[in-house]
């Protein structure tokens, strides 16, 4: 009942946010104050390591679950690079529209429109966040990064902001808030709200300079940076490799 109602708190706020037009700095304080009440409320427990950027920044990080989300936007006040499903979630779905999140459908017919979309974003002064593997997963591993999402900020003066989601997980064994494979949210939600406690550490990792760095070398040196920090084997098992996208 708790979550729902600052569900419907999150829609009024974004409402009146709208209507009287409140500037930028008033509306980053309402959404960060707003994920981090809902992850409170949800039993989630996370701390930041690093420094968290200042510069306008491509944020790309490993992708478990769509707690990632608010995790991230209660650290830093982004832009969301999302795949188009989530446009069409109840009430979620509007709040991410009047969000700024950008949505991409899955083939990449819309990428070169989104890089743009991005650039545009960073050169206004805003973080970018993407989740570069392209789809969720346990937790046990990274998969590839897809070259292309960096294509942005490639030669530029924005730095890539490499981010590690550490969740709380067995010695051996999935995360057990991970949403990936069959899984449905509503019940994905209910296993979350089930738990005690959940606990999650963002690690905020040395930024890279992009000035002089094609896509590819980028997409290879955040993916090495967040798997080295998660402690995890550089490669997925051969039953989780995948083709990856053009570059």
């Amino acid at each position: 009942m708790r979550i729902l109602l600052h569900m419907l708190a999150g829609v009024w706020l974004t409402w009146r946010m709208t209507r009287r037009g409140d500037d930028f700095a008033q509306r980053s304080r309402i959404r960060r104050a707003w994920y981090d009440r809902a992850l409170w409320i949800a039993g989630v427990r996370f701390r930041v390591h690093g420094c968290v950027p200042e510069r306008p920044s491509l944020v790309v990080a490993n992708h478990v679950s769509w707690l990632d989300i608010p995790l991230i936007g209660a650290a830093v006040d982004p832009c969301f690079l999302s795949k188009a499903e989530i446009a069409r979630w109840p009430v979620i779905g509007w709040l991410a529209r009047h969000h700024d999140t950008r949505f991409i459908e899955r083939g990449g017919h819309q990428a070169a429109a989104l890089v743009e979309a991005m650039r545009e974003g960073l050169e206004e002064g805003r973080h970018f966040v993407v989740f570069p593997e392209g789809t969720t997963s346990r937790g046990e591993y990274v998969r590839r990064f897809h070259p292309r999402l960096f294509a942005a900020v490639a030669g530029s003066e924005h730095p890539v902001q490499p981010v590690a989601l550490a969740y709380e997980r067995p010695a051996q064994g999935p995360v057990p808030v991970s949403y990936a494979g069959g899984d449905h949210l509503i019940a994905n939600a209910w296993r979350l709200l089930a738990r005690r406690e959940t606990r999650v550490e963002l690690h905020f990792l040395p930024a890279l300079e992009t000035a002089r760095t094609d896509r590819r070398a980028l997409a290879d040196g955040a993916r090495e940076a967040i798997v080295a920090a998660l402690g995890l084997p550089l490669e997925p098992p051969p039953s989780e490799r995948r083709t990856p996208l053009a570059s």
